[in-house]
């Protein structure tokens, strides 16, 4: 019984090692997920802004015309020119609306790629799960095999000598060159 303890111990370290390595993946992937949510959200917050944005302007637009059409100025040139003013306005706001929407988005969009690419990857867990393993092995007192040793003497050999009369065959090479 005694035997075991070591390997008891050993794969116990390497579970809890996997399982805390698995749920720390698991974490990032739901923090990454979510902020890929937020930033759609972001997107569509942006959306119901301009679209409000056009409705009001669209109603004080509205409102202008009728105003300039009362006092007869509707045709003149100054009016014509406060109003085109007013609506480039109005257009460059809900562009800058959008626009930060969309800086927004792909913010966010930039936090879940940086979570998901800093979560551990299944080899490094492996890695740290045997690494445990080994640990808790070791730890429990568990002996690891040494490596025998091999001496060897170095054996001189004489250089072969080629006699008269064998030949020999030099590689030809066979194709176009």
């Amino acid at each position: 019984m005694a035997q075991a303890i070591p390997f008891i111990a050993a794969a116990a370290s390497a579970a809890s090692t996997a399982m805390a390595g698995g749920q720390q993946r698991a974490v990032a992937g739901a923090e990454a997920r979510a902020r890929e949510v937020e930033a759609g959200t972001a997107r569509r917050e942006a959306g119901l802004q301009v679209e409000a944005l056009g409705r009001e302007t669209r109603r004080q637009f509205g409102e202008l015309r009728a105003a300039g059409a009362q006092a007869g100025t509707l045709e003149s040139v100054s009016f014509s020119d406060a109003y085109k003013q007013a609506a480039t306005a109005a257009e460059l706001d809900a562009l800058s609306l959008a626009y930060q929407g969309e800086t927004q988005a792909q913010g966010l969009l930039t936090e879940a790629k940086i979570i998901k690419a800093s979560r551990p990857s299944w080899t490094q867990i492996a890695l740290q799960s045997a690494s445990a393993g080994l640990g808790g092995y070791t730890g429990a007192g568990g002996t690891l095999p040494t490596p025998k040793t091999r001496t060897t003497t170095p054996t001189t050999a004489a250089p072969k000598r080629v006699s008269s009369t064998q030949t020999t065959v030099t590689p030809r090479r066979i194709g176009p060159r």
